[in-house]
């Protein structure tokens, strides 16, 4: 089992060296991800006799019956006038004579998806084959070259923008700390059945598209499904013109120019939005409308470095917001997290701790069945 805890933030203040200034915690001057001669990661062994088949079920299961599997980053220390934040804290857990549990936190600062799970597939392509050759020779080598990235390439000063956003955050608003809480988490499997049939429904609704993907679909009924269910479950009522928000992150490496490579090692994101009322989702063509405005939101996003980089000044002030009413999703079929395999095989199970306090949903290719999805979500238990 693989347990994925990612801090719910983009944010730059929270990187290994930065200085600090008046008032305590904040970040005064451009932070570094920084390494020294004696660095470590922080590695925990444990053993756990809970039951490893009911967690690596796809029923509910308690929220924080898997907390204990879950690092800590250390905390925030000061080394001679620097704050100094690690980034990276590992678990191994042992149950007797069941699995092996490997779970991580990560800043999100330092690399999103496509890049962590390519540094768990190189360590475990090392760890299964004893050495670094199969891995070399695959040609997955990280790119670190940030020269296409850089601010002479920025005239409208879109990084200084975002800086000053990011320099007020205190750097422990990356931690995540997980209190006991009622929630419940489970994992759906959307069959391709399922998928072709809500893809039909979609496309006689909509005639003026030829192809809608996978993604629009699972993720359009999904968030139907949360709206409705969110009245079901005595919570209060939203109005008809309520709000509901959606938010999902697309790589945008293959949108520069020349191209960054796709194992560039880093963050290269960019925020697809879609909003509706609440009328709209709940009505008898909530399905449909949530497709076509997710659908919009990703067809539409920018395709070439000029798009990328306009407006990207609001996009840390978007996500930060308070948004009772939105809908994330964490995770990527495209990313194959269970081929991730340390010589013991595939991973039994994959879960992201996190959206337990995000309340996004997960999203991976299923395990045992090629083409169908996992849908994982955190919800209170009513």
């Amino acid at each position: 089992m693989t347990i994925d805890i990612s801090p719910s933030t983009d944010m730059v203040a929270v990187l290994e060296h930065c200085r600090v200034a008046p008032p305590p915690g904040t970040v005064a001057e451009k932070p570094e991800i920084h390494y020294m001669n004696g660095d470590s990661v922080s590695l925990t062994f444990a053993e756990s006799n809970f039951d490893f088949n009911y967690l690596t079920g796809n029923q509910a299961r308690n929220g924080h019956e898997f907390y204990h599997l879950v690092p800590q980053i250390p905390e925030v220390s000061s080394v001679s006038n620097t704050i100094v934040a690690p980034l990276l804290a590992l678990q191994v857990t042992i149950f007797p004579n069941f699995g092996i549990c490997l779970g991580y936190t990560f800043h999100h600062v330092t690399a999103d998806g496509n890049t962590l799970i390519r540094f768990l597939k190189s360590w475990a392509s090392i760890t299964k084959f004893g050495s670094d050759e199969k891995f070399l020779a695959g040609g997955s080598l990280p790119f670190y070259d940030r020269s296409t990235l850089v601010s002479s390439k920025d005239p409208k000063g879109v990084e200084k923008s975002l800086w000053n956003q990011a320099r007020e955050m205190k750097l422990n608003e990356g931690e995540v700390h997980y209190p006991l809480t009622n929630n419940v988490r489970a994992t759906f499997v959307m069959g391709q059945t399922h998928l072709q049939r809500l893809k039909k429904l979609v496309l006689t609704r909509w005639p003026t598209v030829l192809h809608v993907s996978t993604f629009t679909v699972t993720c359009a009924y999904v968030w139907v499904c949360l709206v409705k269910s969110r009245g079901a479950s005595g919570e209060k009522a939203a109005g008809e013109d309520e709000q509901e928000d959606f938010v999902c992150v697309a790589d945008c490496r293959g949108c520069f120019e020349p191209p960054i490579p796709e194992t560039y090692f880093g963050n290269c994101l960019i925020t697809c939005f879609a909003a509706a009322t609440n009328s709209q989702l709940v009505g008898e063509e909530g399905l449909i409308t949530a497709a076509e405005l997710i659908g919009e939101a990703i067809r539409k996003r920018p395709r070439r470095e000029d798009g990328v980089l306009e407006g990207l000044e609001t996009w840390l002030l978007k996500l930060g917001m308070k948004c009772p009413r939105r809908v994330g999703v964490t995770g990527s079929p495209r990313l194959r997290v269970y081929d991730t395999d340390f010589g013991w095989g595939r991973p039994q199970k994959t879960e992201i701790i996190s959206i337990d306090v995000s309340g996004a949903m997960s999203l991976n290719e299923c395990r045992d069945s090629e083409g169908d999805l996992e849908v994982g979500l955190s919800l209170p238990k009513t």
